[in-house]
């Protein structure tokens, strides 16, 4: 009888295409952004976190605007829980997800540096919005 020993190890996480964060990018002016190693559920991924002036006059408008983008450059919604968020996906980058919320309930509404970008460019909250972009569901 033969035994095998398997080791586990470590996968990385898979990252977005650099397209999906050029994209990203052209949504508006990008005020703050980081990128982020973690778990979702038991998988690995790599988050790239944006918070983006789109020049909407309330977050409504912000989400709708970021997703009306989103829908000319041939991404199709997959989640709609408007007026707080909306999912996408692009047939165009396989597995590429990005994730647009409204500031007031995005992760970064708390967060101390994003808070300092937002009042050292003297943008209005209501015109922003937070995206994140990762490959996964």
């Amino acid at each position: 009888m033969i035994s095998l020993l398997v080791g586990g190890c470590a996968q990385q996480p898979e990252d977005v295409d650099p397209g999906v964060l050029e994209e990203v990018n052209k949504i508006g002016a990008v005020i703050w952004k980081e990128r982020n190693e973690g778990l979702m559920g038991t998988e690995a991924v790599v988050t790239h976190a944006f918070l983006i002036d789109v020049g909407g006059d309330t977050e409504e408008e912000s989400l709708e605007k970021t997703v009306a983008y989103l829908h000319s450059r041939n991404w199709t919604t997959s989640v709609d829980s408007r007026p707080h968020n909306v999912w996408l996906k692009s047939s165009r980058w396989e597995g590429a997800t990005i994730a647009a919320y409204a500031w007031s309930v995005s992760e970064e509404f708390d967060q101390p540096e994003a808070m300092k970008a937002i009042e050292s460019r003297g943008v209005k909250p209501a015109a922003l919005v937070s995206v994140y972009a990762y490959v996964g569901r």
